[in-house]
């Protein structure tokens, strides 16, 4: 009874580092941090790549912590990347530019541009609503987190080459992806939840809305943005 216990509780903290990871990976590869945070942040080492660790998404990860003791799959964790727009002036506007083509205003302005959203979601076998467990075809702890160790590797090399992370580098570069619209300037900024849990009256312009192309045009040129 005790080696079923304590393989329950390693499943557990796999499981559970695997959305702490999945949170971490994207978070380091987008997430705009000041100098003296990177020097001091701890390493998370699982899965056999090394990322600063951070407390920001403690809170949300709860409740992936145990999630064998819960009766119904929790719910997917989604973490979205935003285009921070800052406030204009009177004599400012945002404006797509595709050249050679003329700019177009895009009107209303956005506080947000939905840049990418990741979801990660637990999706428990059949057998695991009526017994909490699968015994048939079970997969070692070991092999899950092999299989923890490509997956993961493949999304850190994935964050690298999406349009994304052009953008993310050349705003760290000027110095104006270090805060949500620092300076009147363009930031990026991480946000938890589905695009309709936003009750604070900003207006996010999110996938499949006009001005679509703007999200992968700016990750090659900003110059045009305002």
């Amino acid at each position: 009874m005790a080696q079923d216990l304590s393989a329950t509780q390693k499943a557990d903290q796999i499981a559970h580092h695997f959305f702490s990871k999945f949170a971490l990976i994207v978070d380091n590869a987008r997430a705009p941090v000041e100098p003296r945070d990177s020097a001091t942040a701890k390493i998370d080492k699982w899965f056999n790549i090394e990322t600063p660790d951070s407390e920001k998404y403690k809170d949300h990860l709860r409740a992936y912590r145990s999630i064998s003791t819960l009766s119904s799959p929790p719910p997917p964790f989604e973490l979205q990347v935003l285009l921070t727009i800052p406030e204009l002036t009177n004599n400012q506007v945002l404006v797509l530019h595709d050249p050679p083509a003329s700019r177009v205003r895009v009107d209303p302005t956005p506080s947000h541009i939905l840049l990418e959203s990741w979801q990660l979601e637990f999706a428990p076998s059949p057998a695991w609503y009526s017994s909490g467990t699968n015994t048939s075809g079970e997969v070692t702890l070991s092999a899950v987190y092999k299989h923890g160790i490509c997956l993961y590797r493949s999304l850190f090399a994935l964050l690298r080459v999406l349009p994304t992370w052009r953008l993310y580098q050349r705003l760290r570069r000027r110095g104006a992806g270090l805060g949500p619209t620092r300076n009147g300037a363009l930031g990026i900024e991480m946000r938890i939840g589905p695009l309709s849990t936003d009750t604070d009256g900003s207006h996010i312009l999110g996938f499949g809305e006009h001005f679509l192309s703007l999200l992968f045009l700016l990750s090659s040129s900003c110059r045009g943005v305002l």
